[in-house]
Parts: C-alpha cells; sequence; structure tokens
C-alpha cells in the first residue's frame, strides 16, 4: 500500500463518523501507519506492513452526541454492515472499498468490568467486542491530523507497544501473533526519535503497572524461549524491508524488559 493511499483510507475512516471521532481512538496494525505518516521523518523509509483492518476503540460509555449513532454514520458513509458470528449480540464489522481496497472496520472496548466480561456490547449503536487490559490504551491517546485535515486519535505508542505484549498469546492465529510481535519491534526501533518517546513512555507505564509488566515479561520471555527456527524465520519475514532479525529482536525484548527507571 502506497503511503497516500493510508491516508486517504484514515481520513476518510475518520470523516465517515463524524462528531464520533471524538470518542474512538485508532488502534491495531493501522496505528503504525498513523505514526509513520504523521509523527515520524518523512525521509524514513521503512513502512509498515500493510493492514485492511481498522481497530477502533471505543469506551463503554459515550455521550450522545450526534441525533445519528455511529452506525448510521457509517451507513451513510457507504460502508456495509457485516455479521461475524452467531453471538449475542453477534460480532459485526463495517465494510467498504477505499482507494481500490476492501477496509474492515471492528470495533473493541474494554473488559474491564464485573459481568459479562467476554459478552460483546452495544455502543453507540454498533456492537464492540471486549478485549482485556484495553482500559490503558483508551486513556493513553495521541492526536492526529491528516493531510487534508481530519482529527483524530491513535492510541500512544508507549501504550500500544504494552497491549501487544499483554494480549499476543490470546491471539487466535499465529499469524496474527508474529504481526503483533514485528509491531512491538516496528514501534520500539523503526522510528527514530518517535520510537525512544515510545520507549520512554512505556517505561513510565510499567512503573505505574507493575503487575501487568510481570505479565508482559512472562509473555516475551515464554515466546523467545519457546520459538522454533520455522517461527523466527516467520518472524523476520514479516518485515518487508528485511531489518527485523532474530537478534535485533531479541535486543528489543532486552530493552523493554530491563530499561527501568
Amino acid at each position: 500500500m502506497k503511503e497516500s493511499q493510508e491516508d486517504k483510507i484514515i481520513s476518510e475512516f475518520l470523516n465517515s463518523i463524524g462528531p464520533w471521532r471524538e470518542f474512538i481512538v485508532i488502534g491495531g496494525g493501522f496505528a503504525l501507519f498513523i505514526y509513520k505518516l504523521y509523527f515520524a521523518d518523512p525521509k524514513l523509509k521503512n513502512t509498515p506492513v500493510g493492514t485492511r483492518d481498522i481497530d477502533s476503540l471505543i469506551p463503554r460509555r459515550v455521550p450522545e452526541i450526534s441525533k445519528k449513532n455511529i452506525a448510521k454514520h457509517l451507513y451513510e458513509a457507504g460502508f456495509t454492515h457485516v455479521f461475524k458470528d452467531v453471538d449475542i449480540p453477534a460480532t459485526e464489522a463495517y465494510v467498504k472499498e477505499i482507494d481500490g481496497l476492501e477496509i474492515e472496520i471492528e470495533f473493541l472496548t474494554d473488559s474491564a468490568t464485573r459481568n459479562d466480561k467476554n459478552k460483546n456490547v452495544e455502543i453507540g449503536g454498533i456492537v464492540a467486542q471486549p478485549l482485556s487490559y484495553l482500559s490503558l490504551s483508551l486513556r493513553m491517546t495521541t492526536e492526529f491530523q491528516t493531510s487534508s485535515g481530519e482529527r483524530g486519535r491513535v492510541v500512544s505508542p508507549g501504550a500500544w507497544i504494552f497491549h501487544k505484549g499483554l494480549t499476543f498469546p490470546k491471539r487466535k492465529s499465529s499469524s496474527k501473533t508474529l504481526k503483533d510481535l514485528y509491531g512491538i519491534w516496528f514501534v520500539a526501533t523503526q522510528l527514530e526519535d518517535f520510537s525512544d518517546q515510545a520507549l520512554a513512555e512505556f517505561n513510565m507505564l510499567t512503573i505505574q503497572h507493575s503487575k501487568w509488566f510481570e505479565t508482559f515479561g512472562k509473555n516475551l520471555h515464554n515466546w523467545v524461549d519457546n520459538a522454533t527456527p520455522a517461527e523466527w524465520s516467520k518472524l523476520e519475514a514479516q518485515d518487508p524491508a528485511g531489518k527485523l532479525k532474530r537478534l535485533s529482536f531479541e535486543r528489543v525484548i532486552q530493552r523493554l524488559l530491563h530499561n527501568r527507571h
């Protein structure tokens, strides 16, 4: 995907959700493009791996800021509503072709509730899937502006690294696990000054959430200690620029786990 294409997709999504953008935070793989496009040195060549899913994080409670709910805004912007399972309420996505690519929007919320932790929840007219540890990603956000002037919010990079390290073992497919690990490496190493900021923020968050940091450390140690040569090869193959090597990944993990102040 060309960078201008990513910019166009992000702009169109933000435009489509109208005033609800105030409460929606972009996470997942699209966060990497936002970091690269709007925060890193434009001369940097290493572009992240393409993704066609926009993970949209939303708090469990949002004020009604528009007569039209989120689903209505997306429908009017040309998105098609699809059901992904038979849960009640069913997991759903919103799909649209933007600049020649089929883009899928999914909504996620935090599971920090006493009852029905893993049950889908309706918020602002859409159904969001609960995800563990998401409260931090909803709280730690960074504002950005696209080339066409659309304003949005993205999970801040330190929180993004933290969340991926906490949740990657729960992924249902090994390809998604590898994408998460690649993303940790990319955010921590490939964006120069912005990567330094990400690591500084991550260190601060690990001090505030020491129990979570223990889990983060165990998850990464387990993967590194048990990965087969084939899994290492698959991880290295995630990076289209060919910079991700086992040694550089292990160095990043060492830095994340031992660089606390």
